[in-house]
């Protein structure tokens, strides 16, 4: 729909594609693109590296404090190398595991659907590209032969 005011045309539809695009862009452009960087798998590998790697530090620090309360409280000092495995190892090392089994289930997930999220809003993207760009070409083609018919 072409609008005249002032001398100046005002493509509406055109207005509405590249808005979408300029939304798009400001909002998501540099996220989809750099997950998309990645295959799949490597995004989603790293990402659980780094939660593996997080839950491994939340649970060593709480350990930590709890084997300092439990010396502070106690006294209790490990004799050999057995007696400090088995006093402050050995309660943390199963609930570890399964809290990184856990956090890495949750986080392949979690940013599977990101990159899936991902592609559809880059394809999304892409669509509205080539519907400006073919818009586009249609009113050059419409102008070319308004111009030839003149």
């Amino acid at each position: 729909m072409i609008s005249k005011g002032c001398g100046l045309l005002v493509d509406q539809d055109k207005i509405i594609l590249m808005t979408k695009l300029a939304v798009y862009e400001k909002r998501y452009i540099k996220e989809d693109e750099r997950r998309n960087s990645y295959y799949v798998e490597d995004y989603v590998y790293m990402n659980n590296f780094k939660t593996r790697f997080s839950v491994t530090l939340a649970v060593i620090m709480m350990a930590m404090l709890n084997i300092i309360g439990t010396i502070n409280h106690n006294l209790v000092f490990p004799t050999s190398l057995m007696h400090f495995i088995e006093v402050y190892i050995n309660p943390y090392l199963l609930p570890w595991i399964l809290v990184v089994i856990g956090y890495t289930m949750l986080s392949t997930v979690i940013y599977g659907r990101r990159y899936t999220l991902s592609q559809k809003r880059l394809k999304g993207y892409n669509k509205l590209l080539k519907q400006l760009d073919a818009y586009e070409q249609k009113k050059a083609n419409e102008e070319r032969a308004e111009y030839e018919t003149e």
